[in-house]
């Protein structure tokens, strides 16, 4: 249970989000959101006031932890399902006024650490409302709007970076189709450039704290010069070049002062000392795969069938055999999360770079750059892989594969 210190300090990330909710809302069409906006705001700033409804959650349910935490206090699951709900469904109004604040405060609590634990729809109450968080945020970019593009990939990128909001399986791919669909759907070539940027991030955070073992091996951000092609380059000013690689490293920077603050000693994660050290802006090679077990080659379907539905949009009889192949490799638990999570997502680029378009298709220039993109990706992994990637059998014959 958490203190009314506690209600303060998440009261200034949330009750801003709140009032602007309840300011846009349509007292007719989200007057069900509103007044749930109106309940959480006055309990909030109110400590005497419990945050469930009526105060009528029994003991038990009271004891179980939420996600929710401020500082060295939790809040219980219902508290963080009473707050984090009606956020989570003006993320997924569709309403930019209204899904805005929301997207904001998201980032917020993820960036100072005020949601933890991981992310996963399959997983118990806590983990499945991460999740549905995370899918809201997602959501957003369908609004088609220039900042709040901006916004998603930035919340994205912040949840991915985190260490006390673990995003594995499911979630993560999800996060990286988002990105993958902003970079191919936006007409604001910046946002593009971001989202390429954001992908290129990822697969570094990804695939380093596989090589790795561990969720808290240091990592710098990208040089996003040095990633950009020579036509990207040339249609491309330094003022743009300047913009991404700001919005690279802020969103870094803003992590590490969460994990590493002035005063050491403070809070678990005082142990995580140098993680995410960003004084100096230096390149950052993508991980080295560590070796697979034959587990690890049977669960990347789903990410497969979500990807094939983006690449090739409007097709949908072509993607009818590929839709009922939800077969047993999506119940196959995979012990090494980390590892699990690599495999997932290498294994989806090499599909989506071997993925030929119809011959009607061809002159289709966003699925073109669909494919060269993901391409442009492994070329990046490939370049940069280590001794254990490049003497794994399975990861070379799936390399080999995709080449052929």
């Amino acid at each position: 249970m958490a203190s009314s210190e506690a209600d303060s300090r998440l009261g200034q990330v949330i009750s801003p989000a709140l009032e602007k909710i309840i300011k846009n809302g349509s007292w007719r069409k989200h007057s069900k959101l509103v007044n749930e906006c109106k309940f959480v705001l006055e309990r909030i700033t109110s400590p005497e006031k419990s945050l469930t409804a009526d105060g009528d959650s029994d003991d038990a349910e009271a004891s179980v932890p939420g996600p929710l935490h401020s500082g060295p206090f939790h809040y219980s699951l219902a508290e963080s399902e009473s707050i984090l709900n009606p956020l989570i469904a003006a993320a997924s109004s569709g309403v930019l006024k209204i899904a805005d604040p929301a997207l904001d405060c998201f980032q917020k609590l993820i960036v100072h650490g005020y949601v933890r634990g991981e992310a996963d729809p399959s997983g118990g109450p806590e983990s499945n409302l991460l999740a549905k968080l995370i899918e809201s945020v997602c959501k957003c970019h369908d609004l088609g709007d220039d900042g709040v593009e901006l916004s998603v990939l930035k919340t994205l990128l912040s949840a991915v970076t985190s260490m006390s909001l673990r995003i594995h399986g499911d979630c993560l791919l999800q996060i990286v189709r988002t990105c993958y669909d902003i970079y191919l759907g936006s007409k604001n070539v910046v946002n593009q450039t971001t989202a390429k940027a954001s992908l290129i991030q990822m697969l570094v955070i990804v695939f380093r704290r596989m090589e790795a073992d561990s969720s808290t091996v240091p990592i710098q951000p990208i040089v996003v010069a040095e990633l950009m092609e020579p036509i990207e380059k040339s249609d491309a000013d330094s003022s743009m070049t300047q913009f991404v690689q700001g919005f690279i490293t802020k969103i870094m920077q803003d992590i590490d002062v969460v994990l590493n603050p002035a005063t050491p000693g403070k809070g678990a994660m005082g142990a995580h000392d140098g993680a995410f050290e960003t004084t100096t802006v230096e390149t950052t090679n993508p991980a080295d795969l560590l070796d697979s077990t034959d587990k690890d080659m049977l669960d990347a379907k789903y990410w497969e069938i979500s990807m094939y539905k983006t690449a090739l949009e409007g097709r949908k009889g072509e993607l009818a055999d590929i839709q009922g192949e939800r077969d047993d490799e999506l119940e196959v638990q995979i012990g090494n999360k980390l590892r699990r999570d690599a495999f997932l997502v290498f294994r989806a680029l090499c599909k989506l770079s071997m993925k030929t378009p119809p011959k009607e298709a061809l002159a289709d220039p966003q699925l073109m750059r669909g494919k060269i993109v993901a391409l442009e990706l492994l070329k990046i992994l490939l370049e940069n892989a280590g001794a254990i990637f490049r003497t794994s059998e399975r990861f070379v014959n799936l390399n080999y594969g995709s080449i052929l």
